[in-house]
């Protein structure tokens, strides 16, 4: 998943020319957030959400965790770059 993660972010700011590039996932699922770690992404809590349209039935999936990474911060972990 990281592979093809990294691919995507890859595509994201070299190809499209994206300024920054967001992902979310619920707040408990750890496999997901790890990948954003192991990306570099850096977790923005003041963006953490609860779901619109998660039903009442399912609290513990309602709340979100944000990451996000600029493309410059992106650049600078390339390898070769300072």
């Amino acid at each position: 998943m990281t592979e093809a993660a990294k691919a995507l972010m890859d595509h994201g700011f070299h190809t499209v020319g994206l300024p920054e590039i967001v992902s979310f996932a619920v707040s408990a699922n750890r496999r997901s957030t790890a990948v954003m770690e192991r990306l570099g992404m850096r977790r923005v809590p003041e963006r953490d959400f609860d779901h619109p349209r998660v039903p009442d039935s399912h609290p513990h999936l309602r709340r979100h965790v944000v990451y996000v990474l600029t493309g410059d911060e992106w650049l600078s972990r390339q390898p070769g770059k300072p």
